[in-house]
């Protein structure tokens, strides 16, 4: 299931974890959505020859729900049209400030059918040393106000492995959270990430990382909690419910990298892939204007070659990488369709990890348990050929 990833690289301000680009950049705004538009004619054979077409679209960034809900809804109709694309999933990042009753009602009228809000806690004391622009209670009407819009697939995200989150406060968020009955919820455990305001702050002295056991703790109560919950694991970091007909509500957009199907990335800092080739936009706003003038100008060769790059994958990277990405999910790696010489010879390395119980094998799939996902980086490492 192909998809289209559209990257608004705009913030209003910017999270003490995160390292993803974006800029406050208001200034560039017109700009961007011109060259956004530029980028999308440019790549609109991106599908072609290919034996698939879009079928999911993922707003991200950034913050998309910095601009209006009538420029978003120009922009998916732009893409819809422009890449003959029959989307069934329509997705948009938000943060809890920006939805109103108002702005809810106007995304749903643009055509998202399907919201992800990074509601990361529910204890103020923490949201403010993320340095969030909302409080908990803000998360929450966020929530009410999306269900009154109509939106029936509603994804929310939380952050452990923290300093200051101890374990009851960890069980409320996991109570909090549950009770709203999001149809998904993604967790994740904080990292320190190079040029974020945490890893400068890990760097002079100010923040130590929290004990592995007790991330590992908190983890285990995350699927225990979802699991008791009604919520069904299907990745290292995904949990969803089932709708009324037994069908597991998963990101289908997220879904199609770890299966490794074409994927085409708009937008300053968006990356592709099209089966053979990784390419992508390097992390600037002005750069991407320039190379994408809109309206303005001409698209050049020369600024077009400074605008990103691409990696041509070759055999072992290939093999990684299917390893890496099939191994995050609970199917697990079908290994009839990796390499016979590679997995031959990853396959000591795989019998020692069914061994110790680090992987379980079914017919040609091989996965890693639910009690040992926590730790599958090691794991994966290790099956790298």
């Amino acid at each position: 299931m192909a998809g289209i990833y559209v990257h608004v690289p705009f913030c209003s301000r910017f999270c003490t974890y995160c390292n993803f680009y974006s800029v406050k950049g208001a200034g560039y705004r017109e700009q961007y959505i011109q060259s956004l538009e530029s980028e999308m004619e440019f790549r609109k054979e991106f599908f072609k020859n290919k034996g698939v077409s879009p079928h999911t679209i993922y707003f991200g960034g950034g913050t998309p729900s910095l601009l209006p809900a009538e420029v978003l809804g120009r922009l998916l109709h732009r893409i819809i049209s422009t890449f003959n694309a029959s989307p069934e999933e329509i997705s948009i990042e938000v943060n809890p400030n920006d939805i109103t009753q108002e702005y809810a009602e106007s995304l749903r009228k643009a055509g998202f059918n399907r919201v992800s809000m990074g509601v990361q806690s529910f204890v103020d004391e923490h949201l403010l040393w993320m340095n969030r622009r909302h409080k908990a209670a803000e998360g929450e009407e966020a929530f009410h106000n999306l269900r009154a819009a109509g939106f029936n697939n509603i994804s929310l995200d939380l952050i452990f492995g923290y300093q200051g989150l101890t374990d009851e406060l960890w069980q409320y968020n996991l109570e909090t959270i549950t009770s709203l009955l999001p149809e998904h919820i993604s967790a994740y455990q904080m990292s320190i990430e190079p040029g974020s305001a945490l890893g400068k702050m890990y760097e002079r002295g100010e923040y130590d990382l929290v004990p592995d056991e007790i991330c590992k703790n908190q983890y285990a109560a995350l699927q225990d909690y979802l699991g008791r919950s009604g919520y069904a694991q299907y990745e290292i970091s995904s949990f969803a419910r089932r709708n009324p007909e037994g069908e597991l509500l998963k990101s289908r957009h997220n879904s199609s990298y770890w299966t490794k199907e074409p994927y085409l990335g708009l937008g300053p800092a968006a990356h592709s892939y099209d089966g053979k080739t990784r390419f992508w936009n390097h992390p600037s706003v002005a750069k991407y204007c320039r190379c994408y003038p809109g309206k303005s100008g001409i698209i050049s060769p020369e600024n077009l070659a400074k605008a990103g790059g691409y990696e041509e994958l070759q055999g072992r990277d290939i093999f990684n990488e299917s390893v890496m990405l099939g191994l995050r999910t609970v199917e697990g790696v079908d290994t009839s369709l990796l390499d016979a010489g590679m997995l031959r010879e990853a396959m000591s390395e795989i019998r020692r990890h069914i061994r110790l119980g680090n992987l379980i094998q079914d017919g040609v799939k091989i996965r890693i348990p639910s009690e040992r996902l926590f730790v599958s980086d090691g794991i994966i490492r290790d099956l790298f050929v």
